[in-house]
């Protein structure tokens, strides 16, 4: 089972990155489960509280940071990029970065259309291409 943490600010990109992380999900038949947090930062500690679960074979994270006026920004890229990687330098649970940190929205909108860029799509692929390589690994056939 693949666990999805997806942030609800910039909801109507993160549920665009959703649909079609999802819907691929769907389409090979691979069996997820969605769950929901206030932003980007609230993902960390929610992927670090299910990994220790080990319900999980892999977490995909959705979320959609977009500059504004102040250096918010900064801080939020810094603290989300920073802290997912330390995550995943410390399990063994593969941690797909799924969190867009763009310009604006409209560089948001490209990335999270399943028309144009579909990187919710690219999140489950990478997902379901880390499982692999693991199982391949543990069962000795790399």
């Amino acid at each position: 089972m693949i666990a999805i943490i997806k942030a609800q600010f910039n909801k109507p990109i993160t549920d665009l990155l959703q649909d079609g992380c999802t819907k691929y999900l769907i389409e090979k038949n691979i069996p997820f489960k969605v769950f929901e947090c206030p932003g980007a930062v609230e993902i960390v500690v929610y992927s670090k509280k299910l990994i220790a679960t080990e319900q999980y074979k892999a977490i995909i994270t959705i979320g959609a940071i977009i500059k504004g006026d102040t250096d918010h920004y900064e801080y939020v890229c810094q603290y989300v990029t920073n802290g997912i990687s330390n995550l995943s330098c410390q399990t063994l649970t593969p941690i797909v970065f799924g969190i867009l940190t763009v310009q604006n929205e409209e560089l948001a909108y490209e990335r999270a259309s399943i028309q144009e860029m579909n990187k919710g799509k690219e999140f489950a692929e990478t997902a379901l291409f880390m499982i692999d390589a693991f199982d391949k690994i543990d069962n000795n056939q790399f």
